[in-house]
C-alpha cells in the first residue's frame, strides 16, 4: 500500500532587509509590520487544516512566523538550525550593488561555479545542499505517512525544490519564492508530487 507524506514549506515574513533587498543569510533579523500581518493571516488560513508537526530554522523571522501557525493549529515549534538561510558570510547586510562593488572577484568566482564558490566567510551550495538535505532526509523518514509543516527562509526551499525535483542546475534561482508564501509536496513513497508552488494567501492572480 503506497503511503502518504504530505509537506508544506512555508517562507518567513517580510523583514526590512526583504523590503530594502539586503542581503540576510543567517543574521537574525525580526519581521516588520508587514510579515506580521501577513504571517498572521497565513496561519489564520491554515487553522481548518490537520497537520501533525511543525518545524522551524531557529532564527527569529521564522520562529514568529511559526509562532502565529503553532497558535492556531494547537503546534509545538521544534526549531533546527540545519534549516537556516545559507551563510553569506561578509556578504550579509549588504545589497546586491555593493557586493559587486566591494567584492567583484568572489561575485564572478560565485556566479561561475556556486558548487565550489561561497561568499568569504559564508557556505558554498554543495554545503548549503548537504545541510538542508540531511534534515529534509531526517524528518521525512521519520513522519512517514504524516503531514508536516516546516517554516524556513526563501533558500531553504528554492535548494531542496531543486534536488527533489532534480532540476539540472548548478544554482538554485529559477524558483520564486515570496515571503509567507506556501510550498506544497506529496511524497508518495519514492515518488514526489509539487501540488503548489508560492501561494500567497488572498493575492489574485496576476
Amino acid at each position: 500500500m503506497t503511503t502518504k507524506t504530505e509537506l508544506l514549506l512555508i517562507r518567513h515574513g517580510e523583514t526590512e532587509s526583504n523590503k530594502n533587498y539586503i542581503i540576510q543569510g543567517q543574521t537574525d533579523t525580526d519581521l516588520n509590520a508587514g510579515g506580521i500581518k501577513k504571517a498572521a493571516e497565513t496561519a489564520e488560513f491554515l487553522k481548518d487544516y490537520n497537520y501533525d508537526h511543525l518545524y522551524s530554522s531557529d532564527l527569529k523571522r521564522a520562529k514568529k512566523t511559526a509562532s502565529f501557525i503553532a497558535d492556531n493549529l494547537n503546534l509545538e515549534i521544534k526549531e533546527n538550525e540545519k534549516i537556516r538561510e545559507i551563510h553569506f558570510g561578509e556578504w550579509e547586510g549588504l545589497s546586491l550593488e555593493q557586493i559587486e562593488e566591494q567584492y567583484p572577484e568572489d561575485m564572478e568566482a560565485w556566479r561561475k561555479d556556486p558548487l565550489t564558490n561561497g561568499p568569504p566567510g559564508g557556505e558554498n551550495i554543495t554545503q548549503f545542499t548537504a545541510r538542508i538535505n540531511s534534515f529534509f532526509n531526517e524528518i521525512l523518514e521519520k513522519h512517514r505517512g504524516e503531514k508536516l509543516i516546516v517554516v524556513t527562509h526563501g533558500g531553504v526551499i528554492k535548494m531542496f525544490l531543486r534536488e527533489i525535483l532534480e532540476v539540472n542546475t548548478k544554482s538554485f534561482r529559477q524558483f520564486q519564492i515570496d515571503n509567507t508564501s506556501i510550498t506544497e509536496l506529496k511524497f508518495y513513497d519514492d515518488d514526489v508530487v509539487l501540488s503548489k508552488l508560492n501561494y500567497l494567501v488572498g493575492e489574485n492572480f496576476d
